[in-house]
């Protein structure tokens, strides 16, 4: 019913309409309060798996009122809790108890609160470690460093990459071998490794990453479908994992980027 677009409707309903509200409530202070835990790396069907119908209590408990919600996305499963009707401190408290629970169980899915980006999280690890990072992209083509430079600060971390899109960038840049491109093909094990090794020795930097894969809609096999990707990272060692992620070419070229950061963040956790 407020009139305006957006940014002046907004300023409207914080600066004036819900302190008229607040003025005219009696009694405590009462608020709807909400938490998230952000996950990745695991679907929303596991984690229920994981947690079971009751797992913060059940309804006799207090933790067991506030609701659990999933909230399935390109990038992970959020799992939000909310407290309705209660003090701010009570609200506030059942909340943060009931994520410090939640994140118990999915440890190692969970990558921050609220609104945490996995690439500002990537990027705080490594300059804890001192590390400097590069990456070597092909069907991303550019996506993964545009998710770690749309965070402020991140040139003390990030020195750039190599959209190796082409075979020839792969060998000329990245240091691919022309008869492992020949014989296992661009999307592959094989590759991926040797452009997170190339970009990481031609940048100069601790930790590499490279992603290949296929988004389609076309260039699809049997053998190689639509969705599979090969992801690399060389850190203290180098390894690299296959997955094999659904959606159209836009969603496929995200869920890469996001697990290729997933990655990184595995391997500096370990060290």
């Amino acid at each position: 019913m407020m009139p305006g677009v957006p940014r002046e409707m907004r300023g409207m309903l914080a600066e004036e309409l819900l302190p008229a509200i607040k003025s005219r409530a009696k009694g405590e202070e009462s608020v709807v309060l909400s938490g998230t835990l952000r996950t990745t790396g695991i679907a929303e069907s596991a984690i229920a798996e994981l947690l079971g119908p009751d797992f913060l209590g059940g309804q006799d408990t207090e933790l067991g009122s506030l609701p659990l919600a999933y909230l399935p996305g390109v990038a992970g499963v959020d799992l939000r809790v909310t407290a309705k009707g209660l003090p701010r401190t009570r609200a506030e408290k059942l909340v943060g108890e009931a994520i410090v629970k939640l994140k118990s169980r999915v440890e190692a899915y969970a990558y921050g609160e609220d609104d945490a980006d996995l690439a500002a999280v990537v990027l705080e690890q490594c300059r804890a470690l001192g590390y400097k990072l590069a990456v070597a992209e092909s069907c991303t083509g550019g996506l993964l460093g545009e998710r770690l430079t749309n965070i402020p600060g991140s040139s003390d971390v990030f020195l750039g990459g190599v959209i190796a899109y082409h075979n020839d960038v792969k060998r000329n840049l990245l240091g691919v071998r022309a008869e492992d491109l020949e014989e296992y093909g661009a999307v592959s094990e094989q590759v991926a490794l040797q452009m997170a090794s190339g970009v990481r020795e031609k940048l100069g930097v601790d930790v590499g990453v490279s992603v290949t894969g296929i988004a389609g809609p076309g260039g699809g096999t049997a053998e190689k479908p639509v969705g599979l990707v090969w992801i690399a990272v060389h850190a203290s060692e180098v390894k690299a994992r296959r997955f094999h992620v659904g959606g159209d070419r836009a969603e496929i070229r995200q869920r890469a980027a996001q697990a290729a950061l997933e990655m990184v963040r595995r391997a500096l956790s370990k060290g």
